[in-house]
């Protein structure tokens, strides 16, 4: 088997209302695909992060990494992985790179599952039966009340989620400690939230609302620094109680071994379509494994991220928790021909070989951009 081409696709939702997190607004949904076409009529889907960066990704896919994987063999992902990355290690290693070859490297997977019959979560080592997805919400919105954001926390509840997580570092402290604290009146002692500041405090600011955060026993709390300064996130994990979490925007596993190996997070954040695909948030799990630490895949954009990453948590041993974000988009709940749910307060994907996804042609048409 060969690779006869890479296809790249671009899809962008445009929200009514657009919502806020602690460092920028997010106008838009944009979801990059691949298709990786093969001599045998094997076709490979995959995804990599781009939001507000289609066009480029696109171009770069096309230019740079397509020609260095056509005429190879899609089944030696390592290879191939390896070639994508030192072959543009001038210029890669971070950004819009690393996202197309973590799209690639996705749509090579859900070949390898389709080539033998496996899902991708079994080729992976198949570590877990299922994840418990936590409600990823609770972002600012113009005109958005604390009560409102008091009674989307209940309605996550009533959803049967156990936990949420929610935005800070957007508006003041003040402000923010006071959203947090309705929503742990208004869902409860048994419900665990977490909070994502979205790298927006520097230490002192971190550390302050990071002992509210102990005050209110929180789960865990999220990029509360910028990951350009790891030094800072281990004084800061040093210093509380409550478990610092991230980085999902620190790539590889070269950019996250300091902040393992350092303790400079309690809890790993990786995204498969922002850090280099399964084969490399593969080994940055194992690499957390051996300094006993859990992983908690991110999520934020389209289906195929999402059946991608559970995947990945499926297919680790010290993964429990996934991100589910609940933002209206269509590219997460109509693209694929059979949406995902959660039952029983668990998720997990199917038995079909590779991702076992089918993408609705009708919602690519109707998102579709081109250059």
């Amino acid at each position: 088997m060969i690779i006869t081409a890479v296809e790249p696709i671009m899809l962008c939702y445009k929200p009514e209302a657009a919502p806020r997190d602690g460092l920028a607004n997010i106008p838009t949904r944009d979801v990059f695909l691949v298709k990786v076409h093969t001599d045998e009529g094997i076709t490979g889907i995959g995804e990599g992060f781009a939001l507000s960066s289609l066009k480029s990704t696109a171009v770069l896919v096309e230019e740079t990494l397509a020609p260095l994987i056509i005429g190879k063999d899609p089944m030696m992902i390592e290879e191939l992985w390896n070639l994508m990355y030192q072959q543009t290690f001038r210029y890669g290693r971070r950004g819009i790179l690393i996202a197309g070859l973590s799209a690639i490297d996705i749509a090579l997977w859900d070949i390898l599952g389709k080539k033998t019959g496996l899902p991708v979560y079994k080729l992976l080592g198949g570590a877990n039966p299922s994840l418990i997805p936590y409600a990823s919400a609770g972002y600012y919105m113009e005109g958005k009340t604390v009560e409102d954001l008091a009674h989307e926390a209940l309605s996550y509840r009533q959803m049967g989620f156990g936990v949420m997580k929610m935005k800070i570092g957007g508006a003041s402290m003040a402000e923010d400690q006071e959203r947090i604290h309705a929503v742990r009146e208004a869902a409860g002692d048994d419900f665990r939230l977490a909070v994502d500041a979205n790298n927006a405090y520097d230490f002192n600011d971190a550390l302050k609302m990071a002992r509210f955060c102990e005050k209110e026993d929180l789960f865990f709390f999220e990029e509360p620094l910028s990951p350009e300064f790891m030094e800072d996130s281990k004084r800061l994990a040093d210093a509380v109680d409550v478990p610092i979490a991230g980085y999902e925007t620190q790539l590889t596993r070269y950019g996250m071994r300091d902040f393992i190996t350092n303790n400079a997070v309690d809890i790993v954040q990786v995204d498969a379509i922002w850090s280099g695909g399964l084969t490399e948030c593969r080994k940055t799990a194992i690499l957390a494994s051996t300094w006993n630490k859990t992983i908690i895949p991110h999520f934020s954009a389209g289906i195929v991220s999402l059946i991608a990453n559970i995947h990945l948590g499926m297919g680790v041993h010290n993964c429990k928790y996934m991100e589910y974000t609940l933002d209206k988009n269509p590219l997460r709940d109509e693209l694929g021909m059979e949406p995902l749910k959660m039952e029983n307060g668990v998720v997990k994907v199917s038995d079909k070989p590779g991702l076992g996804i089918e993408l609705n042609e009708d919602t690519l048409r109707k998102y579709k951009i081109t250059l």
